[in-house]
């Protein structure tokens, strides 16, 4: 059955003109629907039309969600999100929520605001590498475990490379 996962995201984007050109891409935030899932452990990878995503349950009704896009067919490099959403809006402006995997702290975080169901994680990481090697990530007071996160990063990388942006 299709899932429609990219409305979340659509929720933090910000609103930007598109290029003249934006008619040749393939683009996902007009929402890309599911059209197959696999999982790895306790991860669900969903595979779309112009993007793929991978998602991890976590405490509290949160999901640690990796979103890779590709636009165009001579696109190299995913355009990636990396996001935490919730189920129940975050109650109050967080100053910082820092990112945590394996007890280590990385060079990443994420500042919710109140009344928002998602927040995009920032900083400059590798995320592929790093998620590929955790068994446990905290952002914030939000843990999500996996003992399968290699496989789940492979299959996210696989998965773009198989799409043809448009």
């Amino acid at each position: 059955m299709p899932v429609f996962f990219y409305s979340l995201v659509l929720l933090a984007a910000s609103v930007t003109a598109l290029p003249p050109d934006a008619a040749k891409e393939c683009i996902a935030e007009n929402g890309d629907n599911a059209l197959s899932q696999q999982s790895f452990g306790a991860w669900t990878l969903f595979h779309a039309k112009c993007s793929c995503m991978l998602s991890l349950p976590g405490s509290s009704d949160s999901s640690f969600d990796m979103l890779v896009v590709k636009a165009t067919a001579d696109q190299k490099a995913p355009r990636l999100s990396v996001i935490v959403s919730v189920t129940q809006e975050f109650p109050d402006d967080v100053e910082y929520f820092p990112v945590i995997i394996n007890d280590k702290p990385i060079a990443a975080g994420a500042q919710p605001k109140a009344g928002v169901f998602l927040v995009e994680l920032e900083g400059h990481v590798d995320w592929f590498n790093e998620v590929a090697k955790t068994r446990t990530i905290s952002v914030g007071p939000y843990t999500f475990r996996s003992d399968q996160s290699d496989k789940a990063v492979s299959a996210l990388q696989t998965c773009y490379a198989g799409l043809e942006g448009k």
